[in-house]
């Protein structure tokens, strides 16, 4: 009975080890990506659609606008705020 005990004992403080492990190598990465972290400077302008886009809404035609004219359109707005390429598809 007492090597179960010893082998769950074990068990249980390697368990706790790792995930002391784990949350350690969080916290020291969180870090460096905070110290090394390039500040993006604002732009010159504020947000402004591209050409095409506004050709197509100053035309009074907002249900015939074309859908790839309005993917680029959200594709440039959220390339401002740094979003990786797989979350503009889901």
């Amino acid at each position: 009975m007492s090597v179960i005990n010893a082998l769950f004992s074990t068990a249980f403080l390697i368990l706790v080890a790792v995930s002391a492990a784990v949350t350690g190598s969080m916290v020291v990465l969180a870090l460096f990506d905070c110290a090394f972290r390039k500040e993006k400077s604002p732009g010159a302008g504020g947000e402004s659609l591209p050409d095409q886009g506004r050709e197509d809404l100053d035309q009074g035609n907002e249900d015939e606008v074309d859908d790839n004219s309005l993917a680029r359109i959200h594709a440039a707005q959220m390339r401002k705020f740094r979003v990786s390429r797989s979350a503009l598809w889901e």
